[in-house]
């Protein structure tokens, strides 16, 4: 198991990072643990995506969310930088050192710890509610609190069944509602940076698994809940999946319009 760096200083403060310990941790106190096994576990879920998706790309429902073999190599190389926590430039608070995310349980002292942030975590989790948000332009991921009310990790498959080309409806949270993908969700924002789907991009981010496979390719690869989905499809063995070039998945104009489920919001903040 890799060891992670325990830190609850502020924002502007000196981090350093050992060698051996990829992980940053903030403010989560006895829940720290809990996150590093979240993180570790998740290590080895990128691991079987990047694999099978190199491998196996006909397989685990990946021409479902990502619709062309020729998104293997943008899907492999996202995946690739969360699994290897990539420091990247350009991220606040300090845009000129390369960063890896950092990882922030979020409490009512958040908005003071962390003020040059243009939302409020604390506030964003208790109104969503969201189990974590990621804040662009920053190196923070944040967790809420409701986080810690998912198992970790799926303790059997729950492969969904397709009826109709479409996914079953309303099966999406067996499948991936763990927190270990809810921190890959995450990681995705952080990786895909301004590109990602969001509250404020055109279109929005899609949540439902049939939502995700009616994005059209491009925006497949911008929406990070079709990488969470793919990585749960792979690990839990699933292998059904809907064909996104057959009805109800025409690929044109309907593939980039919101609907009543996922409206969009203004504002700089992605959320799981």
């Amino acid at each position: 198991m890799l060891i992670g760096i325990i830190n609850s200083s502020q924002e502007t403060a000196s981090i350093p990072i050992l060698q051996n310990s990829p992980y940053i941790i903030h403010d989560c106190g006895s829940r720290t643990g809990q996150v590093r096994v979240g993180l570790d576990l998740g290590e080895g879920s990128l691991d079987a995506a990047i694999n099978a998706a190199d491998q196996s790309p006909h397989s685990h429902g990946f021409h479902a969310f990502f619709k062309l073999d020729a998104s293997r190599r943008p899907v492999v190389d996202t995946l690739k930088k969360a699994q290897t926590m990539k420091a990247i430039r350009g991220l606040k608070p300090n845009r000129f050192l390369a960063s890896q995310p950092e990882f922030v349980c979020v409490d009512e002292n958040t908005p003071a710890r962390y003020p040059r942030l243009p939302t409020d975590p604390y506030q964003t989790c208790r109104s969503i509610p969201a189990f974590g948000l990621y804040v662009r332009g920053f190196k923070y991921i944040f967790i809420c609190s409701r986080f810690f009310s998912l198992p970790v990790a799926p303790s059997a498959r729950h492969c969904p069944r397709v009826i109709n080309n479409e996914f079953e409806e309303r099966k999406d949270y067996l499948l991936a509602d763990y927190q270990k993908y809810i921190l890959i969700h995450e990681m995705m924002h952080f990786y895909l940076g301004q590109s990602s789907l969001g509250w404020e991009s055109k279109p929005v981010e899609r949540y439902h698994m049939n939502r995700c496979v009616n994005l059209d390719p491009k925006n497949s690869l911008r929406n990070p809940m079709n990488y969470q989905y793919y990585l749960a499809m792979v690990e839990q063995v699933c292998n059904d999946a809907p064909d996104p070039s057959a009805p109800p998945f025409p690929l044109g104009p309907q593939a980039l319009t919101a609907d009543e489920n996922d409206e969009g919001h203004s504002g700089p903040i992605d959320v799981s």
